[in-house]
């Protein structure tokens, strides 16, 4: 099996696209009673997903780092989670499980959704092997995260579903749609996977990444991590594509099945087409406070942090001491780095 991820062949697995409007409609801001109700929802989601289920899955990130302590070597270089290669097929797997997407803008030049899934699928997956060699990679520059962190990458990769959009408000327009969500939570609950969504469009505004991430946190009662090329916002780290985790915590039961040595961890691609099987849109409004509130405290948050900025778990001067010696020198050149969200007040356009 190769390793590489640079012209993955690929097979009919890929699911049909959905089209989307040309121009998407927009519909007018909820105001008075209906936007205090939807601000008050979206902030008890908010609360569920980003505060308390976070920080069990931050809990279990540390359970598997310092007390259940995951070692290298659990699987090998050549396993399916480090190369994305579905053992039964030889193929990449990521478009077997693509649930959901949209037809690509026409000459909007963007690669293919096959290219695409596998330069996200591939960055993730390389993040498995810097856990596979015996002995280890010391914790540093190159192996930047814990063991347990590269794994349970494994699971969102491998394992993970994936949708695919060209724009955000593109799939706002869809996630707007309470049937759309309904089906979403009912696949999430169904499937017990991680999942991705994954942009097209590369050239971005990070801010509206921030709000989209705002909206969805308002809607479910998951955290949105917000990784991309762009330039960073909130807790987004780097990533070949605009790829937004949803991150519901079915990775804990994939790297304890692993850490247990029980097959169950690696899981075969799912029946997609049972999936999202009618047409889904709503005309939507721009963000709404909760969103913006949320963006933007999160975001304030990692620009307070310092050099760590959004490494969590990590002590960051560790895996990069040389630019940790430029930001002692110039502390504006990493601030220069992470977006400034506006504040929730500042009145929204439109």
């Amino acid at each position: 099996m190769s390793d590489s991820f640079e012209t993955p062949h690929v097979g009919p697995a890929l699911k049909a696209s959905h089209p989307a409007p040309a121009v998407l409609p927009v519909a007018r801001r909820r105001k008075g009673f209906r936007a205090g109700l939807y601000n008050v929802k979206g902030l008890i989601n908010i609360i569920r997903g980003d505060i308390i289920h976070n920080t069990f899955g931050a809990f279990h990130v540390l359970r598997l780092w310092h007390v259940q302590k995951l070692t290298s070597g659990l699987v090998g270089k050549q396993h399916a989670w480090a190369t994305g290669l579905d053992p039964a097929t030889g193929q990449p797997v990521w478009p077997q499980n693509v649930v959901f997407r949209t037809t690509p803008t026409p000459g909007a030049g963007y690669e293919p959704d096959e290219t695409i899934l596998a330069k996200v699928g591939g960055f993730l997956a390389d993040m498995v092997k810097k856990s596979t060699p015996v002995p280890e990679i010391p914790h540093g520059p190159e192996r930047r995260m814990p063991h347990v962190v590269n794994y349970l990458h494994g699971s969102v990769h491998f394992n993970g579903m994936w949708l695919l959009f060209n724009k955000f408000d593109e799939a706002k327009h869809f996630f707007a749609d309470a049937s759309f969500r309904r089906e979403f939570v009912r696949l999430v609950r169904r499937e017990r996977r991680e999942v991705t969504l994954v942009f097209r469009e590369r050239k971005y505004d990070p801010v509206e990444y921030a709000y989209f991430s705002g909206f969805i946190m308002a809607n479910f009662p998951w955290f949105a991590n917000v990784n991309g090329p762009g330039k960073k916002v909130m807790w987004g780290n780097p990533a070949p594509y605009a790829a937004m985790n949803i991150i519901n915590g079915s990775w804990v039961r994939d790297v304890d099945a692993l850490r247990r040595g029980r097959p169950s961890f690696l899981r075969a691609p799912l029946v997609a087409e049972q999936y999202f099987t009618v047409s889904y849109g709503q005309p939507v409004p721009g963000s709404h406070f909760v969103e913006r509130l949320v963006a933007f405290v999160e975001n304030e948050w990692v620009r307070r942090r310092g050099f760590n900025a959004g490494l969590f778990f990590i002590d960051r001067k560790q895996i990069d001491p040389r630019i940790y010696e430029k930001y002692q020198t110039d502390k504006t050149v990493l601030n220069a780095k992470q977006t400034e969200v506006p504040s929730p007040f500042t009145p929204p356009e439109g």
